[in-house]
Order: C-alpha cells, then sequence, then structure tokens
C-alpha cells in the first residue's frame, strides 16, 4: 500500500515537472524550454548531410531550438501522402517539385521573409501564385535538358542541335562514325524514370511550349490523346534507328554515368547531377549541358524544371517563428551556396552565383532560355508517372505500340482525373 502511494507521488511530481518545463522539446522558448523542429526532406546522402550540417550550425546559435532531420530517401513521397492524409505534417518539409499543386494547402505564406523578395525569376511562377503568395524558400533550381560528351561531340564535328531533327541527324551521325563503337543515347531503361524523362521533356517540347498548343485541353480533361502518338512513334523510331543503347531495358542510371564517363555515348536524358556520378568513373570527363531541343518549327529550346531542393513551413506548425527562423537562416548566401553547390544546381535565389565547375559556363549561357514545368506535375494528374514510363518500357520491348502507348495513357489520364 505504501508502495501505491509512493508510486502515486512521484507520478504527481513527474507530471508537475512536465508541465513546469512545458515537457521539454515540446514546450516553446518562451518559457525556457526548449522546441523541437521536425524537418523532412527527399534528398539524399551529401545533400541531406549538407542539410544536417546547417540545422547543427543553426543551433548552436539559437540553443533553445532543436531540428530533428530526417531523409527517407525513396520513401519520402509515400511517407508525405500519410501525412497529408492525417493533416499532420512536419513543420518544415521538402515539396520536390510540387508546392503549389500537390502541398500548397498546407503551406504557410512566407511572403514575409527577407528573402522573398529575391526570388529567381525563371522559378519564382513554380512557387508563387496570383495573390502573392510565396510557398517555399527555393534552395537551388532546376534546369535539366540533355547532358553531352563534349569531347564525343567534338570528335564527331557535331553542333548543338537546337530541333529535333537536329538531335536525331546528330546521333545517325555518331553512329555511323564510331561504326556503333558509340552510343548516341545513353538511357538506364531498367531504371524506368531515365524513360519517363523523355516523354517529360518532349512533351513539353510538342505540347506546350510551342505557339500553337495543347496547354488548354490538357487543363481541362479534353485533350486528344492521338496527338500524343507521334511522339511515341519517334521515341521508337530512335531505337529501330540505332540512337539507343542496345541494352535501353536492362541498363541502369549508373550505366548512363559510365557510358558518359568514358565516351562510350554522346547524350542523356538527365539534369547536371550525373556529373558527380561520371567523375567518380572518369574525373577528367568533359560533360556539357544543353537545352531541349524544339519539335516544333518556330519554336525555341527549352529547359524542364523548376523547383529542385525546397523547404517549405506547414502552416498548421505550432513553432511557425522558430521555422521561419530557420529558413531565414538557410536563406543566407552562403548557407545557399553551401547546399547549391552539393546539389550541383544554381542558386535559387537572385544574386548568389554558385561555383559548379564547367556547369557553371553552360548555365550562363543558356541564362535566358525558357524554363517549363516538369510536364507531369502540372498536365497529368497525381499517379501517371509510373504509367508513363511502365508504357515505355512495354513498347520498346515490343509488347505495345505507339498507338497503344498513347491510348494507354488516356485511359489512366481519364481514371486518375476523374479520382480527383
Amino acid at each position: 500500500m505504501r508502495r501505491r502511494t509512493l508510486q502515486a507521488m512521484m507520478a504527481g511530481f513527474c507530471l508537475l515537472l512536465c508541465l513546469l518545463s512545458a515537457c521539454g522539446s515540446g514546450g516553446g522558448g518562451s518559457n525556457g524550454g526548449t522546441v523541437t523542429l521536425t524537418l523532412e526532406t527527399n534528398v539524399t546522402d551529401a545533400e541531406a548531410q549538407a542539410i544536417e550540417t546547417l540545422t547543427q550550425k543553426f543551433t548552436q546559435l539559437h540553443p533553445t531550438i532543436k531540428v530533428d532531420v530526417t531523409a527517407p530517401g525513396a520513401d519520402y513521397e509515400n511517407i508525405m501522402k500519410v501525412k497529408m492524409a492525417s493533416k499532420h505534417l512536419p513543420d518544415i518539409f521538402s515539396t520536390h517539385g510540387w508546392a503549389k499543386i500537390r502541398y500548397g494547402n498546407f503551406l504557410a505564406d512566407l511572403r514575409d521573409r527577407p528573402w522573398a523578395s529575391h526570388l529567381s525569376p525563371t522559378i519564382k511562377d513554380n512557387i508563387t501564385d496570383s495573390s502573392g503568395k510565396v510557398y517555399v524558400l527555393p534552395i537551388d533550381e532546376d534546369k535539366s535538358g540533355l547532358m553531352f560528351n563534349v569531347d564525343v561531340l567534338k570528335q564527331y564535328g557535331i553542333d548543338i542541335p537546337e530541333t529535333y531533327d537536329e538531335l536525331v541527324t546528330a546521333c545517325q551521325t555518331i553512329n555511323e562514325k564510331s561504326h556503333g563503337q558509340v552510343t548516341p543515347m545513353h538511357i538506364g531503361g531498367a531504371d524506368s524514370w531515365p524513360l519517363g524523362n523523355y516523354f517529360d521533356y518532349f512533351s513539353t517540347s510538342l505540347l506546350i511550349s510551342p505557339q500553337k498548343n495543347y496547354t488548354t485541353d490538357l487543363l481541362n480533361g479534353t485533350f486528344d490523346w492521338s496527338h500524343y502518338t507521334p511522339l511515341a512513334q519517334d521515341f521508337l523510331d530512335l531505337q529501330k534507328k540505332g540512337c539507343l543503347n542496345k541494352d535501353v531495358l536492362t541498363a541502369k542510371y549508373s550505366d548512363s554515368a559510365q557510358a558518359l564517363a568514358q565516351g562510350k555515348a554522346a547524350f542523356g536524358f538527365y539534369g547536371s547531377y550525373i556529373v558527380d556520378e561520371a567523375k567518380k568513373v572518369n574525373p577528367n570527363v568533359h560533360l556539357g549541358l544543353m537545352p531541349i531541343p524544339a519539335m516544333v518549327a518556330g519554336d525555341q529550346p527549352s529547359f524542364a524544371g523548376g523547383e529542385r531542393t525546397t523547404l517549405g513551413i506547414w502552416k498548421d506548425s505550432p513553432h511557425l517563428q522558430e521555422a521561419k527562423q530557420l529558413l531565414d537562416f538557410m536563406a543566407q548566401p552562403e548557407n545557399i551556396k553551401y547546399l547549391a553547390k552539393t546539389g550541383e544546381a544554381p542558386a535559387g535565389l537572385q544574386g548568389i552565383q554558385v561555383d559548379l565547375g564547367e556547369m557553371t559556363q553552360y548555365y550562363q549561357k543558356y541564362s535566358s532560355t525558357p524554363v517549363y514545368p516538369y510536364f507531369d506535375r502540372v498536365y497529368l494528374p497525381n499517379g501517371m508517372w509510373d504509367p508513363l514510363c511502365k508504357n515505355a518500357q512495354n513498347m520498346l520491348a515490343g509488347a505495345i505500340t505507339p498507338s497503344q502507348y498513347s491510348a494507354n495513357l488516356k485511359q489512366e489520364y481519364d481514371r486518375l482525373k476523374g479520382s480527383h
């Protein structure tokens, strides 16, 4: 009996201590307790470590704030879908290209932050709306096109193609002059997503960037998917003309990096993130970045991209002010430079020059080239990325025709559009 009484007294004492200290990390710094911010990011490896490094510096400057960083990698998107469904999100999280479309209703407005007036003009429309709301801090900017081996193009006298026809001609020339020893376009099709990159890039070039385009039809659900068949046919023709690696369905992304590094491939449908991977194989490789060639006469080349590494704040976070403090710290020029360089991408804020080695010259050269959001993020309902990739695999394997490819996409588009 005495033991139970003592236990009850101790429990009451512990409860009182918890209340007085605001339960440790859940309390506010204003009562002398420590606030713990949760930060979840989709980036991995060196980029995730860079975020962790900066949060540690931040907490040294703000001893009453702790930051728990989580980087679940490939599971990030599914984890965030569960958290959105439960309406309980991390204090700070990455939007990985979906700031407005997927996460917009969950994000606090950051227009009052000191860095908000310095957004890069080529990314601004992706992370703001017509009312002026700023959804996230853009650490760096995604500008993806085709990566190429500089020395291979020089060896075979190839100028940077500006149209799709020029790209195909360049590939055929490389194939002929190298007697098949150099793969014109290397795609890691076993990983699926590099195939999707082709269709994401050229869907915009065919359907969105030209003056006469299908923007409205795609957004309102009236798009005639027979207009998509030529793109699928063009891709299959690349295979038939010997422009793709023969092992396209079994090769992986790492194989593309290796082939480009060794001068065994000319082009790849990847962003500048492949540079580090290639340099692990050949430190002396020279890779370049070019815009996506125009598919329609009269149009100009463009990049796919927009927001890359971002941090936004959950609008219902119990620690809004502390979260804003952390984002303001991350937005300091030296920190943006550090994070953007780690991600091998230009800064998402104006006036911050990032030393990206050989890539710097290409970002400068194409600084005024239009950047369009990734096609699937804006014009396809959530869930269509996998059909975009898987159907490409099936088409290259001979299981479906180009017209069946577009018909399958229409079926998925109608199904997913109807479920929204």
